[in-house]
């Protein structure tokens, strides 16, 4: 009898604590940055949902159609749409010199398209998604995401694609088109499809 019962208990106390876990312990396990090993389809931990991202959600509200993520979330990775990425990207790269908002508009933070061919990382982020749209990629699989340097630590955004064949970066400070791990950059927040952003376990950032 007595044993019947420890069983019992036994079984209700390892219920309960698996519970426990699922219910409150996965979110506190966190990976070392040697624990963890990157995937081509970006697989960082989410520890944050937001339901805006204010310099962007300012821009959607001066270019509502410019912020509707309809669309496949994923694109089939094929030549030409490598031959598009690279072209996109490195015509944006060469026709737009950076620049400041402090210098073009006196913020500190203003996300709009680049002006009379000058603008910051995320303009220039943002003329790039556009004229991808423009040539047949879903604004659903094109997400804008934040990032710091490893080694200047400074902050960057870039836009992030999301294809069959893992998560490419477009990037003002160079042409070729990398998978977000190759890239010189912890990730720090991303667009979602559904219009929030989520923001990335930080316990795994590496720096140079």
């Amino acid at each position: 009898m007595d044993k019947n019962v420890n069983l019992v208990t036994w079984a209700m106390s390892s219920c309960l604590t698996v519970f426990l876990f699922f219910l409150i312990g996965c979110d506190s396990v966190r990976l070392t940055p040697e624990e963890f090993l990157p995937t081509a389809t970006l697989n960082l931990s989410v520890v944050e949902v937001r339901d805006e991202f204010l310099p962007y959600k300012k821009f959607c509200r001066r270019n509502p159609g410019e912020c509707n993520m309809s669309g496949p979330t994923v694109i089939e990775l094929t030549q030409e749409m490598k031959r598009l990425l690279s072209e996109v990207n490195t015509s944006v790269n060469l026709e737009i010199r950076f620049a400041l908002d402090k210098d073009q508009y006196n913020k500190e933070e203003f996300w709009t398209y680049p002006r009379s061919d000058l603008g910051d990382c995320e303009d220039i982020a943002l003329e790039k998604r556009s004229r991808l749209t423009k040539s047949g990629f879903p604004r659903g699989a094109l997400r804008m995401a934040i990032g710091f340097h490893k080694k200047t630590l400074s902050s960057h955004a870039l836009l992030l694609v999301e294809t069959t064949e893992g998560t490419h970066v477009v990037d003002r400070i160079t042409n070729q088109i990398s998978l977000w791990y190759q890239t010189p950059y912890n990730f720090e927040s991303r667009e979602r499809s559904d219009g929030k952003w989520e923001r990335f376990d930080q316990d795994i950032w590496t720096f140079y």
